[in-house]
């Protein structure tokens, strides 16, 4: 027990660490004023960022550590090895901004194949609309009406190494048509495309028992979007795509057959 609630609490003393670090600053001799303004990072193709599924958008947008589904790609692709289920598929439809516009949509298809009792395989399509778009020259002259949109086609595979420890890759196409070759400042357009990489890990302990009741401890992290940078012209300086860095952990208790009770915390860098 004292050993299960000292893990816990390290597991989330250190993740809640990682997410309020401060950079250090080195020995080096600037305007002090310029030390602490912000260094923001503009990047593009950010749809990659959204929560996909109701599930882990109901809870915060935690996932990295959460019990494996459907939708295990794209939290975690080496919580695939721990399913269930043989197949698992999942459908999500989400209208964005909502409030704001009436024509934006997030969509979202994923399946985990089960290979054998250690590995196994999934594939997901992402597919965001950006609605209808005017555009318009210097002097507010129409020049076509468009439907920007973009998408990312993925694909992962997942190894149980042990029975509790498990590890996962997968690879992403990503494809971005904001302009529809509409000519940018004289320069024309094109769709943004790049290739990504994600490589994870993942471990479950289902005996870790608090008190009377049966409990599941894990933790988890991926390293996503891990690619090449993007242009939509031949003269624009290429952007990043969302690199991303996510540690959690999460504890459930099963209540009774039917209910269970999950903790978990996610810290992204």
């Amino acid at each position: 027990m004292k050993h299960l609630l000292s893990t816990v609490l390290l597991a989330l003393v250190v993740c809640a660490g990682f997410l309020t670090s401060a950079p250090a600053l080195g020995q080096i001799e600037e305007d002090p004023t310029q030390l602490l303004q912000l260094n923001t990072i503009t990047t593009a193709v950010p749809f990659l960022m959204i929560a996909p599924d109701s599930r882990s958008g109901a809870m915060g947008d935690v996932g990295v550590a959460l019990s494996p589904d459907a939708n295990s790609l794209h939290w975690n692709p080496a919580k695939m090895a721990f399913s269930e289920n043989e197949v698992e598929m999942s459908l999500s439809y989400a209208p964005w901004l909502r409030a704001l516009v009436d024509d934006m949509n997030l969509a979202y298809v994923s399946s985990v194949r089960r290979l054998n009792k250690r590995q196994a395989f999934g594939v997901a399509l992402r597919y965001f609309s950006l609605g209808n778009i005017t555009f318009t020259d210097e002097v507010g002259t129409t020049i076509r009406d468009f439907q920007p949109a973009e998408l990312s086609l993925d694909g992962g595979f997942s190894q149980k190494f042990t029975d509790k420890f498990s590890g996962g890759f997968s690879a992403r196409f990503i494809h971005s048509n904001l302009t529809g070759g509409t000519s940018v400042q004289g320069a024309d357009s094109r769709p943004g495309i790049s290739v990504a990489a994600d490589l994870s890990m993942y471990y479950v302990n289902d005996r870790a028992n608090w008190g009377k009741k049966d409990g599941i401890f894990s933790w988890g992290m991926n390293m996503s979007n891990l690619g090449a940078k993007m242009s939509y012209t031949e003269t624009a300086a290429r952007d990043f795509i969302p690199s991303n860095l996510r540690l959690g952990a999460a504890y459930e208790t099963i209540l009774d057959d039917y209910n269970s009770l999950t903790i978990a915390l996610d810290a992204n860098k």
